[in-house]
């Protein structure tokens, strides 16, 4: 994937780990998946929401790159265009779009759309409606489900340019509007959660963000109109409903991230998860250096041996650390959780199989004895709907300290 990074601009490839380790004998393993946490697999990146807008209709938000689309012209007089398509059901729209300068990296599309298009794909057992968007000039398509909201009110929060919260997370400092039953009482709660590290894979250290309590920051009655609004914190925010008996009846979960997120642009960002490869008194380093980035540059060089081969690991490394970002976000930024660590560290795995509360990640020949698997349990969690715990084992010794030596001496290889 094309880091984008303030220190290192390049093409950061993905390896895939061929490790020998622990295989998953006598394990009942899920449906497969081939790598669908590889994002450059993939050309188009779309963000959707739908939500509702009455009995019988809904309203569709599109948000796509136009670095991601292909523009071409007709002749050399003529301007360069994009063509795409979305499609859901029988719902079905077509448009161009022209390149011109100073145009902004992304556009935005919204359509009003009767439930009834939908109705021969709408997935009622899941609230799911699949949906699919194609580059027409370079024949790519990107397919998703979306979850239908139910109608009613609280609605989902809106950005102040009015546009929907996109998958729980908003940069803090940002303010937050809903509408909402006018009168109603509102809270707003939020705690910082602390940048703890996850445990290496054979380490036994369990996490503790699920016993963190939100603190109220701001109690109100809306007015008239219903729509009231409230500011992001970073970390987790609860807005809810409090109850008769002090509890809070939660109607929004956001999460307040930093403004470059899930990019990796930031110095302290490229200090703090480079902590799995590095040794304490390296890092240590790092940090207290009178000048960070000399300290970092030091470090990739060491790893590397000359400039070129430290360039292409440093891509491939915070390529992987922005590919944690955008699929494994959640209470904590996806860096800092079980599956971005192994994601960095060993790769997108060669193939992912899911069951009904586990992921597992096989690198190598699925069921060969130089396999290796991990396994993460969703687990129940408070402040989030996706939190996945890595099955530790001592078993994963081995391999971790091979392939950290691997980054160590500039043994890994983008794709």
């Amino acid at each position: 994937m094309k880091l984008r990074t303030p220190i290192i601009w390049g093409a950061a490839g993905l390896i895939i780990a061929l490790l020998s380790g622990c295989g998953a004998s006598g394990t009942s393993l899920g449906q497969s998946n081939q790598r669908p946490y590889d994002f450059e697999a993939h050309i188009l990146h779309p963000r959707c929401a739908v939500l509702p807008a009455g009995i019988d209709s809904v309203d569709v938000y599109l948000d796509w790159s136009r670095e991601e689309a292909l523009f071409l012209r007709d002749s050399p007089q003529s301007p360069f265009t994009a063509n795409l398509q979305l499609k859901a059901g029988t719902f079905e729209v077509t448009w161009s779009d022209t390149l011109v300068d100073f145009a902004p990296r992304r556009d935005r599309k919204q359509w009003r759309v009767s439930l009834a298009e939908f109705a021969s794909e709408w997935n009622q057992s899941t609230n799911l409606i699949p949906m699919q968007l194609d580059d027409l000039h370079r024949n790519a398509t990107a397919t998703w489900s979306v979850p239908l909201p139910q109608p009613g009110i609280p609605r989902t929060p809106f950005h102040s340019d009015g546009w929907p919260v996109h998958d729980g997370f908003a940069v803090a400092g940002d303010t937050l509007f809903f509408e909402s039953a006018a009168g109603s009482r509102w809270q707003h709660a939020s705690i910082e959660v602390p940048g703890v590290m996850p445990a290496p894979p054979f380490s036994q250290v369990k996490d503790k963000s699920d016993t963190l309590q939100p603190a109220i920051r701001s109690d109100w009655n809306t007015d008239d109109t219903g729509w009231s609004g409230y500011i992001v914190q970073p970390g987790i925010n609860v807005v809810g409903q409090p109850t008769s008996s002090g509890t809070l009846r939660v109607a929004h979960r956001i999460v307040g991230t930093t403004e470059d997120h899930p990019l990796v642009r930031d110095l302290q960002l490229m200090i703090q998860s480079s902590r799995y490869i590095t040794s304490r008194k390296e890092f240590e380093r790092m940090v207290n250096a009178s000048d960070p980035k000399a300290a970092l540059d030091a470090f990739w060089l060491s790893c590397g041996n000359e400039k070129e081969a430290s360039a292409t690991l440093i891509a491939t490394y915070y390529g992987r650390v922005e590919e944690a970002n955008r699929y494994f976000s959640g209470v904590h930024p996806g860096w800092r959780t079980d599956r971005g660590m192994v994601h960095i560290v060993f790769g997108v795995p060669n193939k992912v199989r899911r069951g009904s509360d586990s992921e597992w990640w096989i690198y190598g020949e699925e069921g060969s004895a130089n396999a290796l698997v991990f396994r993460f349990l969703h687990v129940e969690h408070p402040w989030d709907s996706e939190f996945y715990v890595l099955s530790r084992s001592i078993q994963f010794r081995s391999p971790w300290d091979r392939m950290v030596t691997n980054w160590r001496n500039g043994r890994i290889k983008a794709d």
